[in-house]
């Protein structure tokens, strides 16, 4: 394993930032520039041996759709790529045989919430998850969910606070009554051990460019096995398409998730990506965990010593924190320039919020204190 000054030389912005803004955009290592650079350079020099340019790149998205699905505990077949968090909630939404009448949950942080042009076209119902301070309570779920319901959404870690919900529970209450789970995990996934099948989620999206330290422009949805032939592709082009005349390609198998994925992808992401699940599958997720809630929880407490009002649950395991703040955009810019960069915001009556990944240290939350 290596020091942690080992791996903070793998990332040449921490020579310049007290960086603790993961939550918004991750920082690249050097491994992953090389991911980025290599997917060029084949295509610059057309070094494609025996084969076509184009069977390279999807023999490649084949191997790191393996490698993705191993890091969130499902099978390559329940994983479809997409081009961002929203596009694979958006496929669920639109995909999904709503009834009029059916009503939809989520809870009131959603980033992408379940209110879409394709809900109220089906004329269903949105129910709103309130919290109760920092947290969305079982309790309030369980009051909101009925036989009517057909998806539930919540964000396995919330962007807003970093409130991380219990997914198992969460499921086992929609499950009761039919309907389906749909998580948005963009704020876990990288970040933390998680495992989709164990938890009973029946679709999961989220985008690698925060804690998987990947692309923009490509992203990732799981659809559980049972789900995938119940739910329709809702766009069709040269990877999926249903026209039976004569055409090129191979039809996608009806019995995978690759059939929610309709033309080309971000192939130049694909190659970055496995480099980056490289070097995050060399460090170890236990490690990486590990490391992320000993730096939250040191900021936790720092935070309540120097008297903020904690927007966090205790003992709530993510890599965010939020506090209350007032003026917290401007705060932001005037810590932007002393080098240590976080996320201001009015919403909500206004907050900060710091979030760590495993490159951070005690040193960095100790410097934000300072500064503040």
């Amino acid at each position: 394993m290596p020091s942690i000054d080992e791996i903070r030389r793998d990332f040449p912005a921490l020579n310049k930032w007290v960086y603790l803004d993961n939550a918004f955009v991750g920082l690249m290592p050097r491994q992953v520039r090389r991911g980025y650079d290599a997917w060029a350079d084949e295509w610059l020099n057309f070094d494609v041996g025996n084969r076509t340019i184009l069977s390279g790149w999807l023999e490649k998205a084949a191997k790191v759709r393996g490698m993705m699905a191993d890091f969130v505990g499902v099978s390559p077949r329940e994983i479809a790529y997409t081009m961002c968090t929203g596009s694979g909630l958006n496929i669920v939404a639109n995909g999904t045989k709503w009834r009029r009448g059916d009503n939809a949950v989520f809870t009131e942080w959603e980033h992408n919430p379940l209110d879409t042009y394709a809900t109220r076209r089906s004329g269903v119902e949105p129910r709103v998850w309130k919290p109760q301070g920092g947290s969305f309570l079982t309790s309030d779920l369980e009051k909101l969910v009925d036989d009517r319901t057909r998806l539930v959404q919540v964000s396995d870690v919330s962007y807003v606070n970093g409130f991380r919900a219990d997914l198992k529970v969460a499921a086992g209450v929609v499950h009761a009554h039919g309907g389906k789970l749909l998580v948005d995990a963009t704020q876990a996934v990288g970040a933390l051990r998680v495992d989709y099948k164990r938890d009973g989620a029946d679709y999961v999206s989220w985008a690698p460019y925060k804690y998987l330290m990947g692309p923009a422009g490509l992203a990732f949805l799981y659809v559980d096995g049972e789900s995938i032939r119940e739910l329709t592709p809702d766009r069709t082009g040269w990877k999926n398409q249903i026209w039976e005349g004569a055409h090129a390609e191979d039809k996608t198998p009806e019995d995978t998730a690759e059939k929610f994925e309709y033309g080309t992808i971000n192939f130049q992401g694909v190659y970055a990506m496995e480099a980056s699940l490289k070097y995050l599958n060399n460090l170890g997720i236990d490690y990486i965990e590990k490391r992320v809630l000993d730096t939250t929880g040191h900021l936790y407490k720092r935070l309540s010593e120097l008297g903020k009002e904690l927007w966090t649950p205790e003992g709530n395991r993510a890599p965010v924190v939020s506090y209350m703040q007032g003026g917290a955009v401007e705060l932001a810019e005037k810590l932007k320039k002393k080098g240590i960069k976080v996320t201001g915001r009015e919403a909500h009556g206004g907050h900060m919020r710091v979030s760590a990944h495993f490159y951070n240290t005690r040193g960095d939350v100790d410097a934000l204190i300072e500064a503040l």
